[in-house]
């Protein structure tokens, strides 16, 4: 169910819930170990709804963490595409091509250094 929220999170927002800002493995690991990760702006700004299952997906102690069953009866999952009048699937290609923009950018200054 842990990699259910990991993917979950890659899908809607573009970019995985755990990076170490250094790249460093250690530290990436430490993160993960803790369970830190964040909804970052504006990457989430207009996704709200499915912050709640993921946030119950990634608990690192698996005794809290939402089953298989409590996932399928999860609000946005009975009721993903029936009310939201919103294009999903283009908030989150937006998501991904912002997210990748920003990536080249900044590994372009970085290779200017």
């Amino acid at each position: 169910m842990w990699a259910t929220g990991v993917i979950l999170y890659i899908l809607l927002c573009g970019f995985p819930p755990f990076r170490s800002q250094e790249r460093d493995q250690e530290e990436l690991f430490q993160i993960i170990q803790l369970g830190h990760y964040e909804f970052l702006s504006p990457y989430w700004d207009n996704i709200s709804a499915a912050k709640d299952l993921i946030t119950r997906l990634l608990i690192v102690d698996p005794q809290k963490r939402y089953t298989a069953r409590q996932v399928l009866q999860h609000p946005w999952i009975r009721t993903a595409g029936k009310t939201n009048n919103r294009n999903l699937q283009r908030e989150v290609t937006i998501n991904i091509e912002r997210h990748f923009r920003t990536q080249r950018r900044k590994e372009a200054v970085d290779k200017d250094t």
